[in-house]
């Protein structure tokens, strides 16, 4: 058999170097296919990456315009002294509920222009430290692009630390917003609990009168759940429960004192859920004052106190049993109770 080309003697000088070595050739061209195929799926994927951030940036603009309108409006409107989360104009509560919308919806997309950014550095810098090999070099007279536009490092860390700035801004912003107004938790719970009302048979009673039977209590929580969601009342700053102290006696002996917190339930509203004692008990809130009979044949049992205090006017303190209120008819028990006070009748 006759011997291949390129070791025939005096053949081999003249003959190429990839005539010579085609295994190598083989190996130097998989290496470039390979290449070539990274940087396409690098080029699709830095493409879709580019739409996206695109249309991140182009709707944070438009949602940042919206809010820009909006403060703009709040400052034709005005404000009474106070802060926009508690005018007493329903319109400007309106629009300061809105832009906090907005506002979160603005950090929401920021965040992920953030992690985009982020995630191009990484690549990009992975790119860099990846060495190329020699025979790339041979055949190639610049690297392969791995970006389809003219990419920078530096630039996007600016980018990166001005979205981080823009996010801090307005989460304080939202946050402080957040801490006068209701969640939407709270406010969810609040309809719920006026679609109940709507359907609940007005019973007329004395505002004034402190200790309350079933149906009047459960009218009384009726009109708290009216204040809580009519917009013509502003809310209020909820962050401080106020101190209810209970002394009780049973002919003429002290026999019970304690000091419980009202919690605070938006607009001027304070409930608790207390265990009071029959005799005479005096509950102070302040410097008000309100006295208490309750039967003394009775035993112990559970009570709500509910206190409603808005600025400038007389306070409206109500004082009812569990009981009584459960044994009403088809009795208003609100959603927007809090979590900790569970309407079950006692023992006794």
């Amino acid at each position: 058999m006759d011997a291949p080309l390129w070791v025939i003697k005096g053949v081999a000088k003249s003959t190429p170097e990839y005539v010579l070595h085609p295994l190598k050739n083989a190996i130097l061209f998989a290496v470039i296919a390979c290449a070539l195929l990274f940087s396409a799926l690098s080029l699709g994927q830095s493409a879709t990456v580019e739409l996206e951030l695109n249309a991140l940036t182009s709707e944070r603009e438009m949602l940042s315009n919206e809010v820009e309108q909006y403060q703009k409006t709040l400052d034709i409107l005005g404000v009474d002294g106070t802060s926009p989360e508690e005018s007493s104009n329903p319109a400007v509560r309106n629009l300061v509920t809105e832009m906090v919308r907005i506002k979160g919806r603005i950090i929401t997309i920021t965040e992920r222009e953030v992690t985009l950014l982020q995630e191009q550095i990484i690549a990009a810098n992975a790119v860099a430290a990846t060495p190329v090999p020699p025979e790339q070099r041979e055949i190639e007279s610049r690297p392969l692009r791995t970006h389809t536009r003219d990419y920078s490092i530096a630039r996007e860390a600016e980018n990166v630390a001005r979205l981080l700035t823009l996010i801090s801004e307005h989460y304080t912003e939202v946050q402080e917003s957040m801490r006068l107004l209701p969640s939407a938790e709270e406010l969810a719970l609040r309809h719920a609990a006026q679609r109940d009302a709507v359907t609940l048979a007005k019973i007329p009673f004395s505002v004034g009168k402190i200790l309350l039977n079933g149906s009047e209590a459960s009218t009384s929580l009726a009109q708290m759940t009216h204040r809580l969601t009519d917009n013509r009342i502003p809310e209020s700053r909820r962050d401080i429960a106020l101190i209810c102290s209970i002394k009780t006696r049973l002919y003429g002996t002290l026999i019970a004192s304690e000091n419980r917190s009202l919690r605070p339930v938006g607009k001027n509203h304070y409930i608790a859920k207390v265990r009071m004692q029959p005799g005479d008990s005096t509950l102070r809130v302040g410097n008000e004052r309100w006295e208490v009979r309750l039967p003394q044949n009775l035993s112990a049992q559970d009570y709500l106190i509910t206190l409603y205090a808005p600025p400038g006017g007389d306070p409206e303190f109500h004082v009812f049993s569990v009981s009584d209120l459960l044994a009403h008819d088809q009795p208003h028990i609100p959603a927007w109770l809090p979590s900790n006070i569970e309407l079950k009748p006692g023992p006794g």
